[in-house]
């Protein structure tokens, strides 16, 4: 290689994975940003014109330029880009684009969720899987909330990365050292790095070649949203008030114009005023620019610098640069090249005044779901549900199986304490639909059956029924409530595995325009609170197979409009504590096999027209003084006393006895009151 390819006395040099001088520096223009990547473009030369760009393509390399004071500085990226440009009259000619490592990250889309998480620990975990292509170095100061469940949706690494610092106010910039750049996280100007006191010199200043300075500078003002108010939602506390709402400090006409937006993008009022705080302060910080001229290298995106000199366009203050141009060009390489560098080094900023807030711009959008999905709904044992009837559910997009998303479920009715409530349980396929398209805010509205989760009934031999059938928990066995539609075999059914349960708080009615059948495998039981009624229009049959209890509170009537039949197979027994009454329209008759036994405790009257006792053996009156026998044989009067009162009348052939007993009703004798006849005639 020719020997003024050598980078050791010039104010700019490159460095690659190639070796020194392989690559020398020829021109280098970049843009340095505060929560923007970098962008450099380095044109070299090489003595070759086969460099290795497979050995150069995601390596470090590092522009390096030498200060004023005899310091460097150092641009470090990853090689993005690499070009041959042609052959020239000092060599190849090479192109060259530097990148820092978080543009590696743009480079990979991916959908997983993180759950119980704060921003910086997404930052640190989804940026960390780089390994040794980055640093991430965290200057953070304030707090922030953990989230439940935070969604990366179709979206790069870096989009996902940015949205989310830029939700939180988080901002980053880079800081370079040879051969390696860190990005840093900060949410305060007073974190960002400092490179103290520059001068501004005007226009005749740019040829103070001793010292950096600013050799232009030009304010700047725009017109901004002068207020914010946001307003959300949260199911947890639907009552809880969620507006919040800032205001700016405009002093110019139309500066107090509001913005309103919803969702706000939190969960509570306090967490809301810090959103509208960073929405108003971002507002705030588009306000007022300094564009600036000098040639500060060490000015970069998201460093911080003091402005002095006698005449600076306004007051002595610090700045934090949005932005930095940077334009280097050395001079050209041929033989004899000289030591003395004729190479100048301009820079172009953007700056802010550090006492202006500064929150990233809302810039990256959110990858919004833009229709329902589905995915399989998982958890612990069969059921998995939360207090709030949330299930956890997995997304056919993600991969990582130990991380799930909990979703509520929609429902036909949703009341304080009452409504309706069907659980998903796990296995099934739900449809998952995303409130205002956020992949945060999935709700499930529904279930679909698959090649795995069959239909309850053959389809389409089954189209017309209608079924609502639950699976037994732990078990088998189900509930149902199901309808057939077809004509001829229309059917409401239902099944219940264990236990069915009515209660009605007022009336019931049933109507069946046909038979009923009712089947019951064990005890029923009826509590009727008042009346009961029953009307039969035809027979009415009761098979009892063993004992049948009444017990009658007060009255008990029957009526029957015909004949009344009992039978019974061994024992009747009635006992009435009171009075039993009968009462016999026409005959009573009654037929006793065996004997028969009346126990009266007082007395037994007969009323009647005619009485006739009949037995076909023997016939006995039985009393204290005796008793009267009526048999084959004859009458037999058996007493210690007999009185007879009344007249005595005989016929026929009688006994020898009957003179004496007309004797003794003559004479008074007693004998019994029915014979007084006898006594008075004779």
């Amino acid at each position: 290689m020719p020997d003024f390819f050598s980078q050791s006395a010039r104010m700019g040099r490159f460095s690659t994975v190639l070796g020194a001088d392989i690559l020398v520096l020829q021109r280098f223009d970049g843009v340095d940003h505060l929560n923007a990547l970098f962008d450099y473009q380095v044109d070299c030369l090489a003595a070759q014109s086969d460099i290795d760009f497979d050995a150069l393509i995601g390596t470090h390399a590092t522009v390096t330029l030498i200060t004023h004071d005899g310091g460097e500085q150092a641009f470090d990226g990853i090689v993005t880009e690499a070009r041959w440009l042609g052959a020239g009259d000092n060599g190849h000619r090479y192109r060259l684009r530097l990148q820092p490592w978080f543009f590696l990250c743009s480079l990979r889309r991916n959908q997983r969720i993180f759950h119980n998480k704060t921003v910086v620990d997404i930052l640190t975990e989804l940026l960390g899987t780089y390994g040794d292509a980055g640093a991430l170095v965290s200057n953070l100061s304030n707090d922030y909330p953990v989230l439940e469940y935070t969604v990366q949706y179709r979206e790069s690494d870096m989009d996902f990365a940015c949205r989310m610092m830029e939700r939180h106010g988080i901002s980053y910039h880079f800081q370079h050292l040879d051969g390696a750049h860190e990005m840093v996280l900060t949410d305060m100007v007073e974190t960002h790095p400092t490179i103290g006191a520059r001068p501004f010199y005007p226009d005749v200043g740019h040829h103070q070649e001793d010292i950096e300075h600013f050799w232009d500078w030009h304010p700047a003002r725009r017109i901004t949203t002068g207020a914010i108010r946001l307003t959300d939602y949260n199911f947890k506390t639907p009552t809880a008030a969620m507006e919040t709402d800032r205001t700016g400090d405009a002093g110019y006409a139309h500066g107090h114009i509001e913005s309103f937006d919803w969702p706000g993008d939190y969960l509570d009022q306090g967490r809301g005023r810090v959103v509208a705080q960073l929405r108003n302060d971002g507002e705030r910080g588009q306000d007022r620019r300094y564009e600036a001229l000098g040639d500060i290298i060490a000015l970069r995106g998201g460093m911080r610098v003091y402005l002095t000199g006698d005449d600076v366009p306004g007051t002595q203050s610090e700045y934090l640069c949005l932005s930095a141009t940077h334009s280097y060009t050395s001079d050209n390489y041929g033989s004899g090249g000289s030591s003395n560098d004729g190479t100048a080094y301009t820079g172009r900023y953007i700056l802010l005044p550090a006492t202006a807030p500064m929150v990233p711009d809302l810039k990256t959008p959110r990858s919004d779901v833009k229709g329902p999905q589905t995915a399989v709904v998982v958890g612990d044992g069969e059921i998995d549900c939360d207090e709030y009837g949330r299930i956890l559910v997995q997304f056919h997009w993600d991969l990582d199986a130990a991380i799930s998303m909990r979703c509520r479920v929609s429902q036909n009715w949703a009341g304080n304490g009452w409504g309706g409530m069907v659980i998903p349980r796990i296995g099934m396929e739900v449809v998952v639909e995303f409130l205002d398209g956020d992949p945060d805010k999935p709700l499930v509205t529904g279930c679909v059956y698959n090649g795995k989760n069959a239909v309850p009934y053959d389809l389409p031999a089954n189209k017309t029924v209608s079924t609502f059938k639950s699976d037994t928990h732990q078990g088998s066995g189900y509930n149902e409530f199901r309808f057939e539609d077809e004509r001829g075999r229309e059917e409401v059914f239902m099944h219940a595995q264990k236990d069915h349960n009515t209660i009605i708080e007022n009336d019931e009615s049933h109507s069946i325009g046909h038979d009923r059948s009712k089947s019951v495998g064990n005890d029923q039981s009826e509590a009727v609170g008042h009346d009961k009624t029953i009307t039969i229009g035809n027979d009415h049959r009761e098979t009892i197979g063993n004992d049948m209890y009444y017990n009658v509170g007060r009255n008990q009537q029957e009526a029957y409009g015909k004949d009344h039949i009992h039978r019974v197979g061994n024992i009747f027994k009635q006992s009435v504590f009171a009075d039993h009454l009968y009462e016999t329209g026409r005959n009573f008759q009654g037929e006793v096999a065996g004997k028969y036994t009346l126990d009266v405790g007082s007395s037994i009257t007969n009323n009647t027209g005619k009485h006739t006792l009949m037995a076909f053996e023997k016939f006995q009156i039985k009393g204290p003084g005796g008793k009267i026998t009526i048999d084959g044989s004859g009458i037999t009067l058996e007493a210690a006393k007999i009185n007879l009162k009344g007249a005595v009348s005989m016929g026929g052939s009688g006994s020898a006895q009957v003179p004496t007993l007309q004797m003794a009703a003559k004479e008074g004798l007693p004998l019994c009151e029915e014979c007084a006849a006898a006594k008075e005639g004779s």
